[in-house]
């Protein structure tokens, strides 16, 4: 949520308007969660009952992750090996340096050098390789692109990159609407929504 209210702030959007829009926001998502989350179910079965494999059509992978976390800080012997202890240590420590380091004696125009750690860490969290590809693509596209033309740039690419991120969240809707249907299990919504999409897979 502070996130959130960071991003509203460098758009210039007011507090007030932002609590209203998260308030009116977090009211409709209460009651449109659970229909959602009964239809994937029954999209995807595996949702509930993960199989042996893990592979699941519509899994949700940083709730597996926050789940591992919440079963180790409960569990009554550490589950994880120490290691992995000291690397989040260590990582939490590198990462607040930097950040010190970026505000005292870093020159802003090296501030796109200095390593974005919350990118870093969702690239922990969730555990699909595919998604720090995906990240990490984008990225460079988006870096080149507003060195070539940063007034195209500033006009088209946040936008660009929210109707992406907003895009595949609904294609998911309507490929799961689909298969409820009976006509997405046997990849006919994959060719109706990324026609392309099958043969880079």
């Amino acid at each position: 949520m502070t996130g959130d209210l960071k991003t509203g702030h460098l758009i210039g959007a007011k507090p007030k308007v932002q609590f209203v829009a998260q308030l009116v926001g977090s009211t409709v998502a209460s009651f449109l969660t659970v229909g959602l989350f009964v239809l994937f179910t029954k999209a995807s079965p595996c949702i509930l009952y993960p199989p042996e494999d893990g592979q699941c059509a519509y899994g949700a992978p940083s709730v597996s992750a926050w789940a591992a976390v919440a079963t180790a800080v409960t569990a009554p012997k550490l589950p994880i090996p120490p290691s992995s202890g000291y690397t989040a240590i260590g990582l939490s420590i590198l990462a607040a340096i930097c950040v010190v380091a970026k505000h005292l004696w870093i020159p802003r125009k090296y501030w796109h050098w200095v390593p974005n750690w919350n990118a870093i860490g969702l690239g922990f969290v969730v555990p699909q390789t595919f998604y720090a590809v995906a990240m990490g693509f984008g990225s460079i596209m988006y870096y080149v692109w507003e060195i070539k033309n940063p007034a195209q740039f500033d006009m088209y690419g946040f936008p660009l990159a929210a109707g992406l991120l907003a895009g595949e969240g609904l294609g998911g809707v309507v490929q799961a609407l689909l298969t409820v249907a009976g006509v997405g299990g046997d990849g006919i919504s994959e060719y109706i929504f990324v026609p392309l999409g099958l043969g880079l897979l």
